[in-house]
């Protein structure tokens, strides 16, 4: 029974941690770049969150010889072995959920960091397959194709940088696409307005005709003072999108600005609800690393099992993130819905969204505007006319 006591403890301690990570690192970093992106973003904070825990925990074994051989052998520190399982067991998860993830961090090969991180990241990827049981971790072609395409351009300039400074680089590169795999049975498809948001600068001041996918079916559904959501779960890994509508005079800026309160809403119970949902895919292709520079990353592990007081400095940070939103089979186009009394919820203006379960958010994105996003298709209606 004590041993039962223990492992529960470090599993809850576990928990706590990786929520800290999500407080102080990923919901920071993502106000930052909602309050310098006018556009549309699609950030996977899974793997972000995953490149800073492998260059922290290198930084630590790099100064922890007993740690290194602890991770080789797999025995002793048994904390932080439970850390890099619980890390494993997201990145199933979301391969579960099909997201197709492809990560690099490089430093000079000359320096130790660099054997350190290669073997950080094969305990990780050990751990993640512990859990295949039905063979989901696996490389993404798609994704490792893509960092292939853009590694060596990234590593050039990581060596003119080395020979303008002899300290420590640090550059890492992250691919993630997802095309989420609903629980809830789409029964049509329906052209109809987004009213996309001018102010971005590169936004149509007209509401585009776009298509949407339909679906009569019971969700859980949340409500604040900011935003209306309601949430899709996904058909594995026990994931589930929640889609984040803002209230008239509310902005998706201040919809981000407190989203750890508006994921940590409880939901209301189950309800039919018409859900409209446009068709749509998107990618966020940037180099992120300058809005790590107000964020103080070490301050974030210090509740982790690897101890370091390293400093965390990534010189390039670029990522290539991206969305579909689409029917999992092909849908018959109608020209109407008749809804009745039944409550809708139609994403027909600028959004959040969040990919998460009940304890990690694994994506956010917000979505401002369609303008070429979607197939061009024509409404029956003018937009004025409705």
């Amino acid at each position: 029974m004590g041993n039962h006591q223990v492992i529960f403890l470090v599993l809850c301690t576990s928990l706590l941690f990786q929520n800290t990570i999500q407080q102080n690192v990923s919901f920071q970093l993502i106000r930052e770049i909602d309050r310098y992106t006018p556009e549309n973003f699609v950030l996977s904070v899974l793997n972000i969150e995953m490149i800073l825990f492998e260059i922290h925990a290198a930084k630590a074994v790099e100064s922890n010889n007993d740690l290194e051989r602890s991770l080789i052998i797999n025995f002793g520190y048994s904390e932080a072995r439970q850390e890099v399982l619980d890390w494993g067991l997201r990145y199933k998860k979301a391969s579960s959920a099909k997201f197709q993830m492809a990560n690099k961090v490089a430093v000079s090969q000359k320096l130790p960091l660099s054997q350190k991180l290669r073997l950080v990241n094969e305990v990780l990827m050990t751990s993640a397959k512990k859990y295949d049981v039905t063979k989901d971790v696996r490389p993404s072609k798609l994704m490792d194709e893509w960092l292939s395409s853009h590694l060596d351009g990234v590593l050039a300039n990581f060596v003119q940088e080395k020979k303008l400074n002899a300290g420590e680089n640090i550059v890492a590169i992250s691919g993630m696409t997802v095309t989420p795999l609903w629980a809830s049975h789409f029964q049509s498809e329906i052209n109809r307005y987004f009213v996309n948001n001018p102010g971005t600068g590169y936004a149509s001041k007209d509401p585009t005709c776009v298509p949407m996918m339909h679906s009569l079916s019971s969700f859980e559904t949340m409500s604040t003072d900011e935003a209306k959501g309601i949430y899709i779960p996904f058909s594995s890994a026990n994931l589930g999108m929640l889609i984040l509508l803002p209230r008239k005079g509310v902005t998706c800026k201040d919809i981000l600005d407190n989203l750890n309160n508006q994921i940590n809403v409880e939901y209301n119970d189950h309800k039919d609800v018409h859900l409209l949902l446009p068709i749509f895919k998107e990618k966020f292709d940037y180099n992120i690393a300058k809005f790590f520079n107000g964020i103080n990353i070490e301050d974030t592990f210090k509740d982790s099992a690897f101890k370091s007081k390293a400093k965390i400095k990534i010189n390039n940070f670029r990522v290539n993130h991206g969305i579909r939103f689409q029917p999992i089979l092909r849908l018959e186009v109608v020209d109407d819905i008749d809804t009745g009394k039944t409550e809708t919820f139609e994403v027909n203006r600028p959004f959040v969204f969040v990919i998460k379960d009940k304890i990690n958010v694994y994506a956010v994105g917000r979505i401002e505007n369609l303008d070429g996003l979607t197939d061009k298709v024509n409404c029956s209606k003018k937009y004025a006319d409705l």
